[in-house]
């Protein structure tokens, strides 16, 4: 969860999300911004932000094993996300199946992106429930973050609102 809290930059509560990634190269920023594209709707837009955030590579400092898509590798306290450019999955298809890991998303959809980074999916199942409900209220009057949902460094009324704005009772 923490992973995700400094990967997310939350705009503007739950009506938008851009997420910080640092691609290195054209071929691979494109790949990576044509997915989001893919995450995005038309009332949820998903943007990069290339200012932090772990760096994906095409290719890598060692040999790939050409089984392996990509691979992540740490560096001090740097993380990278290493693309066989030869690998066994095409470079979108690698991307998708790298972010959903990196994000938290139990699939590659506008709901499920909605949910994951809105930020009201506080215990990070892939779900807005009772579950989430219940630990915005163990935080609430205090100054966060979890349950910080927009960024003022208070849990309050207003992120109870932006809470309920994602909740949805049911399936």
């Amino acid at each position: 969860m923490k992973r995700l809290l400094l990967t997310l930059l939350l705009l503007g509560g739950a009506d938008a999300a851009s997420v910080k990634l640092r691609p290195v190269g054209a071929e691979l920023t494109k790949a990576v911004q044509d997915a989001l594209a893919a995450l995005a709707g038309p009332d949820f837009p998903v943007t990069l932000d290339t200012s932090g955030g772990v760096t994906l590579t095409l290719g890598g400092a060692a040999p790939f094993n050409p089984d392996v898509a990509a691979r992540v590798v740490g560096t001090g306290t740097e993380r990278r996300i290493e693309f066989n450019p030869r690998g066994p999955l095409p470079l979108q298809d690698a991307v998708r199946a790298e972010l959903s890991r990196e994000l938290g998303l139990k699939d590659w959809t506008s709901a499920s992106a909605r949910a994951r980074l809105s930020g009201a999916d506080l215990n990070a199942d892939g779900k807005i429930d009772l579950t989430d409900l219940a630990l915005l209220m163990n935080s609430y009057g205090t100054s966060g973050p979890a349950g910080d949902l927009n960024q003022d460094r208070r849990v309050d009324d207003a992120d109870l609102k932006l809470f309920s704005a994602q909740y949805k009772v049911g399936p």
